[in-house]
């Protein structure tokens, strides 16, 4: 639910962005996209939680405010995250912490800019949002596990998209771990180290020979020139070396959130006798 929330903040992120900053109709417009692709998808029918990941909170503030017909102005999404702060601590939730520009940084570092998301911003929305719901019917069916009886396809939807779940918060804890891990600087300096020793010895050897000063600048441009190449590789490789690290664990990322679209691109099999047992769970029993 998280990514799927997250990303469907991100895609209407980038629908707000781009419209020009002093656009008089931004939020409104904003707010009337959210509002059409939330009325379209029926997402009424999620049982969003309020108390859940920064999300999630802040994807229910915004629709709350695309959707109250007396909200003339619209939504922005730095209001929705303001808000969302505001009514957890009224109501003694946990606060979220994250600004849609955590969530920007945490999904570029997350698949290295490689997500494979549309390019029409409009149609990220409808995708991630379409998932959202979905996921949301599977998320029921393991919260009403102990409570309701659904089809036995629609049972293993859910239990895959644990396991997948589970696999994705697997591989952020080690690109976590990539990240957290020392770099090891000594080769670059060793070499920046050799490459000052051989350009310094050579200008010793020019200054030796007592040549003009317009002698020794042309025997030494050279030798700066390679020094100054050197000194750009070294650093160069280096910062490849660093980035390149965090690839494997990137692509594996990659690979589990691609894994989790598909499955959601497609509808959970859910029979109207699951509908209708979803939505409406018997009471807990009370302990006598």
């Amino acid at each position: 639910m998280d990514l799927f929330a997250g990303e469907a903040l991100l895609a209407l992120d980038r629908y707000e962005q781009s419209f020009p900053a002093d656009a008089p109709d931004k939020a409104r417009r904003t707010a009337d996209r959210l509002a059409y692709w939330w009325r379209k998808l029926e997402l009424d029918d999620v049982r969003l939680d309020r108390a859940g990941t920064d999300s999630e909170q802040i994807l229910a503030k915004a629709a709350d405010l695309s959707l109250d017909p007396n909200n003339k102005w619209g939504v922005s999404l730095q209001e929705a995250s303001a808000l969302a702060i505001n009514d957890a601590s009224i109501e003694g939730r946990p606060l979220p912490t994250k600004s849609i520009e955590d969530l920007r940084k945490d999904f570029a570092e997350a698949y290295g800019g490689r997500a494979g998301e549309p390019s029409q911003d409009s149609a990220w929305l409808a995708e991630s949002l379409t998932r959202f719901g979905r996921a949301s019917v599977l998320r029921d069916v393991i919260a009403e596990s102990a409570k309701v009886r659904v089809s036995e396809p629609l049972r293993e939807a859910a239990d895959d998209l644990v396991r997948q779940g589970q696999q994705l918060m697997d591989n952020r804890l080690d690109l976590a771990r990539s990240h957290e891990r020392p770099i090891n600087r000594r080769d670059v300096i060793a070499r920046q180290a050799r490459a000052t020793s051989a350009y310094f010895a050579y200008s010793l050897g020019v200054n030796l020979t007592g040549a003009p000063l317009w002698a020794d600048l042309a025997l030494k441009a050279p030798a700066l020139g390679l020094y100054m190449k050197e000194t750009r590789d070294a650093w160069r490789e280096h910062a490849q070396t660093v980035a390149s690290r965090h690839d494997p664990a990137q692509a594996q990322l990659r690979s589990v959130r691609t894994n989790l679209v598909n499955t959601l691109n497609t509808p959970p099999p859910t029979t109207r006798r699951d509908t209708r047992a979803l939505r409406n769970p018997p009471p807990p029993t009370q302990d006598r």
